[in-house]
């Protein structure tokens, strides 16, 4: 699977970027009431930029397997971030900026995926398993 940075995608993915960040936030106030109280940890809005890292990869030796992706939501247990492309993996690395220039990686799984079809995308939700120790 080769994969993607944000430098590299296309004007169109580039410009769907916030349409779809937007979507997925009027999809949750509709529907947050409703899944806020099956939660066991608050989600904070979180736009930012996140790393992504799938360990013990079968892609080539040359080819990026650590990449930056958009987060829309955070809470303690995980997170939410979007790609152009599906992600045929459960294990990932996550990490998150928590300083200017430091960032704490987490070992995590993919717990869902949604395709966003009309603007050719992809919801991913994480869940944390725990902090790397650095």
């Amino acid at each position: 699977m080769s994969l993607i940075n944000l430098d590299q995608y296309t004007v169109k993915q580039n410009r769907a970027v916030l349409r779809v960040l937007d979507s997925l936030d009027r999809m949750d106030q509709r529907t947050g009431l409703h899944y806020s109280e099956k939660r066991a940890h608050e989600r904070k809005d979180f736009r930012g930029i996140v790393w992504i890292s799938l360990p013990d990869s079968d892609v080539a030796d040359d080819q990026e397997t650590t990449i930056k992706v958009w987060s829309r939501s955070i809470s303690q247990s995980g997170l939410s971030f979007i790609y152009p492309f599906p992600i045929y993996r459960n294990s990932i690395m996550v990490g998150v900026p928590v300083q200017d220039t430091h960032v704490a990686w987490f070992r995590s799984e993919i717990v869902r995926q949604k395709e966003i079809q009309e603007e050719q995308f992809w919801e991913f939700g994480v869940r944390f398993l725990g902090k790397v120790i650095t």
